[in-house]
C-alpha cells in the first residue's frame, strides 16, 4: 500500500495532470491530491495503473485521453482517440449562441456539422432546454462517443446521426425538420501544417478532425453552401437565421468572404482570450 504522496514524492518534476490521474483512480475529487496526498492510499493494483498512465502521459498522450474525460462548459464530456479534445476557446460557441437565444422564449431547432464528442450541441442543449438539435458526423466512431456524452449528461432532446454534411439536407427535407441554428467546429487546420502541431495533438487527435485541406478553408466552403440551402428552406421562421462557426487564428476574414459569397450578412467576430477573432456569426434570410 502507498499514498499519492509516495507516488508524487519520486517524480522529479509533476503537474498536476499527473496529481489528476490519481485523483481518476482513486474517484475522489482532484483537491484532496493536492491538499492532502498523504491521506490517499493506493492498493498494488492502483499503483500499477499509475505508472501505465504516467508511461502514456510521457509519450504526450493527453491527460483527456488517458482518463477518458474532459471539462467543457459546466459538463465533463466522455472523450477517446476517435474525437477531437473540447477546447475552452470552442466555449466562445455556446456564449454566443446563449447571448443570442437565451431570453427568447420559443424553441429553435439546432444542427451541429462535425460534431464530435457532442459537447458544442450537448452543451447549448443543456442550456435552452425547450430546444432541440441533431449532431451529425462522418465518423461512426465519433458519434458512439457522442451517444455516450447524451446518455451520461441524460439530454433527451439531442439526436446523433452517422452522416455527411452533404447528406442532411435530404435527410432533414424527408423528415420535415427546419433548421434555425447552424454551430460548427470543423476541421481547420493546414495540412501541411499538421506535421508541426504539438505532439499530444497530431499523435492523438483524429487527423479527419483536424485537416482542413490545403489552405484550411475547404470545410467552410462546404459548409456554408450547405447551410445556406438548409436554412433558406425554413419557412417557418421568417425571420433570419444563424450560423456560428469557430475559425483558426487568421481565418475571420476569409470565412467572413465565403459567407458573404453564400448571401450570409450581418457577420461578425467573437474574440478568444487571446484577442484573436475565434467565431463567426452571420445570418440568412
Amino acid at each position: 500500500m502507498k499514498t499519492a504522496f509516495d507516488l508524487l514524492k519520486n517524480i522529479t518534476s509533476y503537474n498536476r495532470d499527473i496529481q489528476r490521474i490519481i485523483a481518476y483512480i482513486k474517484n475522489t475529487p482532484y483537491e484532496n491530491v493536492i491538499f492532502s496526498p498523504e491521506k490517499i492510499e493506493l492498493s498494488d493494483d492502483e499503483v500499477h495503473s499509475f505508472y501505465e498512465f504516467l508511461s502514456r502521459y510521457k509519450k504526450h498522450e493527453p491527460i483527456s485521453k488517458i482518463i477518458g474525460q474532459k471539462k467543457f462548459w459546466t459538463h465533463t464530456f466522455f472523450v477517446d482517440s476517435n474525437v477531437l479534445d473540447p477546447r475552452p476557446e470552442t466555449e466562445l460557441i455556446i456564449e454566443e449562441v446563449i447571448a443570442q437565444f437565451n431570453n427568447i422564449n420559443e424553441s429553435f431547432n439546432f444542427l451541429d456539422i462535425g460534431t464530435g464528442s457532442g459537447c458544442i450541441l450537448l452543451s447549448i442543449l443543456s442550456e435552452l432546454k425547450k430546444s432541440n438539435g441533431i449532431g451529425i458526423d462522418i465518423s461512426k466512431s465519433a458519434i458512439d462517443v457522442a451517444e455516450k456524452n447524451k446518455d451520461k449528461l441524460k439530454i433527451e432532446n439531442a439526436t446523433f446521426l452517422n452522416i455527411s454534411w452533404n447528406e442532411i439536407f435530404s435527410f432533414l427535407e424527408r423528415k420535415g425538420i427546419n433548421i434555425d441554428v447552424i454551430v460548427s467546429n470543423p476541421p481547420y487546420i493546414r495540412t501541411a501544417d499538421i506535421d508541426f502541431l504539438d505532439e499530444n495533438v497530431k499523435n492523438f487527435d483524429p487527423h479527419i478532425a483536424l485537416d482542413g485541406g490545403e489552405d484550411g478553408l475547404s470545410a467552410y466552403k462546404e459548409i456554408c453552401y450547405v447551410a445556406k440551402n438548409i436554412l433558406r428552406k425554413n419557412q417557418k421562421r421568417t425571420e433570419e437565421k444563424y450560423i456560428f462557426l469557430e475559425v483558426g487564428y487568421d481565418q475571420a476574414e476569409y470565412v467572413k468572404k465565403i459567407l458573404e459569397e453564400n448571401e450570409f450578412f450581418n457577420i461578425a467576430f467573437s474574440k478568444d482570450l487571446s484577442g484573436i477573432n475565434r467565431v463567426v456569426i452571420a445570418r440568412i434570410i
